[in-house]
């Protein structure tokens, strides 16, 4: 008798704003699509349900990829917290996986977003990943790591990496691109649209620099992703919760 899939939650930071939640949302009804016949659950940490504990009593057991981009503050303290909680709240048992980033298909999740934007690769125009970021310049460190070991394929100009916060701001970022390039364009470094989407779109045309629309929710390179986390088996260690961040 063949054993019934593992069901898997997807665990978001979540966020006052209602379209963090849809985003995500979308990401799990992608990773339905690719694995139809997996029970897929989201959670949120903060703000809205399902919460981790309804998630673990609508799964039972199984995987729990944190759908976040850079193994910053939440993937080494909340996350941890929020699987031991589902832990004591359902049979379980779940386990935390390693969260989406770093990981090259974030960057073929990019390339699925200009794509979709009908923006071809062109030695002329430079690609700037815009990253929420994070107080820890670390975390923010591994998407610029990623970029380099991955660089893109095809005659692009230049990409390069800013963050809203713990990296490279925007105008220092297009500052240091080397001169005769045609354009910038700007790819939000984000699963879901939201507060600090806006205020990238913001700075975007401040600086002249075209917004591409869409996430990287909106791509199955993640939704890919997602899947292989959760098959993964890896487990991350709780940690600690530190006396600050």
């Amino acid at each position: 008798m063949t054993a019934a899939p593992t069901p898997v939650v997807l665990l978001a930071h979540g966020s006052p704003d209602p379209r963090h939640a849809r985003g995500v949302e979308a990401l799990a009804t992608r990773v339905r699509t690719l694995a139809p016949s997996r029970p897929v659950h989201t959670a949120y940490l903060d703000h809205h349900p399902p919460t981790p504990g309804q998630a673990a009593r609508a799964a039972g057991s199984g995987p729990v990829v944190p759908i976040l981009l850079t193994p910053a503050y939440h993937v080494r303290v909340d996350v941890p917290e929020a699987v031991a909680g589902m832990n004591a709240t359902a049979t379980g048992p779940f386990w935390a996986t390693d969260p989406l980033g770093p990981d090259p298909a974030l960057l073929q999740g990019i390339r699925e977003v200009l794509d979709a934007a009908g923006i071809e690769p062109d030695p002329g125009t430079a690609v700037v990943l815009y990253a929420a970021g994070s107080s820890d310049s670390a975390a923010v460190a591994t998407i610029v790591r990623t970029l380099a070991a991955h660089p893109p394929q095809g005659p692009w100009g230049p990409w390069r990496v800013a963050a809203l916060d713990g990296g490279q701001a925007l105008p220092a970022v297009l500052a240091g691109l080397p001169a005769g390039l045609r354009r910038a364009v700007a790819v939000s470094f984000m699963v879901s649209e939201g507060i600090l989407r806006d205020r990238m779109a913001a700075a975007c045309a401040e600086a002249g620099v075209v917004m591409v629309p869409g996430t990287l929710g909106d791509t199955d390179a993640v939704a890919q992703l997602v899947l292989r986390r959760a098959d993964s088996r890896q487990r991350v260690p709780a940690a600690r919760r530190p006396q600050g961040r």
